[in-house]
């Protein structure tokens, strides 16, 4: 069993050994990872840096989200095709936004498209429309191809499939947005975390709670799990769990700090800026570090 296997391997240096070993896969714009055996992970592409995740099975195969565009969702049932024939079983959704959804529609005659209650209700509503006007408004290429297809079966606090040797439990957690969830992948000691977890890029926080993101955190930090793969970023170790908790940690001490010394948002926004940006300069999207100050400091000035 693939896990057993990896239990041989003794901490970080050798996993990244292991991915420097199984390499890249070029795809035109992007590139598919092998993770672990018949585990893979689609990463970079056209437009929006998304990953997606595929695990192979004797019995069918499970994807877990689906990429900005049809276009791209295509591009990875062409690699899924490089690996086997056999039927896509789950579509997994770990959130609702539009770089992990909006490539439904090529999955949605394969079986179960899964996510959260939540999920589901967000990408059919007024959040939902929000996003494809967004990502119109960036002209993403194929984007004009997608008909938002939503999950055709929802949970609410935790399921498990079962499938080909493999089981796969879906937590839900309210952090990212309010219909995360992310995968625990047993067998592999893997998570595949959604945008719950990002690599060494400052998040999204405009459907952020992030007290409940930090919760969130430590929940995943809790399971027996060697490999993690984020929702936008490279897969790794234990370490890209713990720069995404840090980080959040660091932005709830620094807005604390400012709005208990009774600062308005922008004398907070104007402190916290810079420490952040110093921090963070090899970080991706320094461009979010205003938005999500501002959802800090808006949500602890609630309670």
């Amino acid at each position: 069993m693939a896990a057993k296997g990896f239990k041989c391997l003794a901490g970080w240096v050798f996993f990244i050994s292991f991915l420097a070993v199984s390499g890249y896969c070029s795809a035109e714009d992007f590139k598919t990872v092998e993770v672990w055996k018949n585990l893979f992970t689609v990463v970079n592409g056209d437009g929006v840096d998304s990953n997606t995740t595929f695990l192979v099975t004797r019995d069918g195969v499970v994807v877990v989200d689906t990429r900005v565009t049809p276009n791209e969702a295509e591009k990875v049932l062409a690699e899924i095709r490089k690996q086997t024939n056999l039927p896509i079983v789950y579509t997994i959704n770990t959130h609702y936004h539009g770089d992990h959804t909006f490539g439904n529609q090529i999955f949605e005659n394969s079986g179960a498209i899964i996510a959260h209650e939540n999920a589901r209700r967000s990408l059919l509503g007024d959040s939902g429309k929000d996003y494809l006007n967004s990502f119109n408004s960036r002209n993403i290429h194929g984007l004009d191809k997608t008909i938002v297809t939503p999950p055709n079966m929802v949970f609410k606090d935790e399921m498990e499939i079962f499938l080909g040797g493999y089981s796969l439990r879906l937590i839900h957690v309210r952090g990212h947005t309010d219909g995360d969830l992310f995968i625990y992948i047993k067998e592999l000691k893997t998570l595949i975390t959604g945008d719950l977890v990002v690599y060494r890029k400052i998040p999204d926080m405009s459907d952020a709670y992030v007290e409940d993101w930090i919760s969130a955190m430590n929940k995943l930090g809790n399971l027996d799990a060697e490999i993690y793969i984020p929702g936008h970023g490279d897969p790794g170790g234990k370490p890209v769990l713990l720069a995404m908790k840090h980080y959040l940690m660091h932005l709830k001490t620094l807005v604390l700090n400012e709005f208990r010394e009774g600062k308005s948002l922008k004398e907070t926004q104007d402190a916290v800026r810079p420490v952040l940006m110093k921090k963070y300069k090899g970080w991706g999207n320094l461009d979010l570090l205003d938005t999500n100050i501002q959802r800090a400091y808006l949500e602890y000035s609630l309670k």
